[in-house]
């Protein structure tokens, strides 16, 4: 197996993306500089996507994530409304993917905040209406 392949092998396992850093040690590849070069070569194939991104406590990094992922348990692109194009159904799986990369919680801890904020959102926006036309 190539350096490249097994690279590309690696990100297959991690949705959530790996920075070249995370990569050279994972995969004992010397020097970080190969395994840049390598990844920029998987991207301009289109076999993987690099994307900076921000990680709490840490300055932002490049990382690198496969193009093709596994939708988590009861969870996927296929789930969602027909009417949403496939382009924005894997958009958001890839951000909830990098939010859990970058605070170290579950999938469903985040999803049900976001639900909460907004729900929160959308009430206070009904009250604020309903006063108005008081």
């Amino acid at each position: 197996m190539t350096n490249k392949e097994e690279i590309y092998g690696l990100l297959q396992g991690h949705p959530e993306g790996l920075d070249d850093d995370d990569i050279t040690q994972m995969t004992g590849i010397q020097s970080r500089q190969q395994v840049q070069q390598l990844c920029n070569q998987l991207a301009n194939s289109k076999r993987i996507r690099r994307q900076s991104v921000e990680k709490v406590g840490k300055r932002r990094k490049i990382h690198n994530f496969p193009l093709e992922m596994a939708a988590s348990p009861g969870v996927s692109a296929e789930t969602l409304p027909a009417e949403v194009p496939t382009t924005e159904r894997k958009d958001w799986h890839r951000r909830l993917s990098a939010l859990v990369a970058a605070t170290n919680r579950s999938e469903a801890d985040l999803l049900d905040e976001a639900l909460q904020l907004l729900a929160m959102k959308i009430l206070s926006t009904n009250s604020s209406s309903s006063e108005k036309a008081v």
